[in-house]
């Protein structure tokens, strides 16, 4: 059996904030203002990837930004290849968490717990 072309070590959490909002905020269209990026970083010796991912929502009761740092080994050649697989991989392999993180918090100041939708990783690369 082949090795993994990237194996996730874990992730830290560096930034989580929530914050609730009496006021309610005006959504148009029914559309959340969801944004992510990611930010994919080698080592030296390409042996360990790194991508930092950052979401910010905006409900209508309340607001999130969580930054989030994975680390992984890689098996694979090439600096673009393995930025492509840190990027679609590593994000689909990190989001479950981000999106436990923000459905768990929400459920603890309400009954109702806010569930971030899923994404296509592969939209993360431009001109794919």
């Amino acid at each position: 059996m082949n090795d993994p072309v990237i194996y996730f070590k874990g992730y830290k959490i560096k930034k989580y904030n929530y914050i609730y909002r009496d006021e309610k905020l005006e959504i148009e269209d029914g559309k959340l203002p969801f944004n992510m990026s990611v930010n994919p970083q080698i080592s030296s010796d390409f042996k360990n990837g790194y991508i930092v991912v950052s979401v910010t929502l905006e409900a209508e009761d309340f607001s999130v930004e969580i930054v989030v740092e994975a680390e992984f080994d890689i098996n694979v050649e090439g600096k673009e290849n393995i930025e492509k697989f840190l990027v679609v991989n590593g994000t689909a392999i990190v989001f479950p968490y981000i999106r436990s993180m923000v459905s768990m918090l929400t459920s603890l100041d309400s009954g109702k717990a806010f569930i971030l939708p899923t994404i296509n990783t592969l939209d993360l690369i431009p001109n794919k």
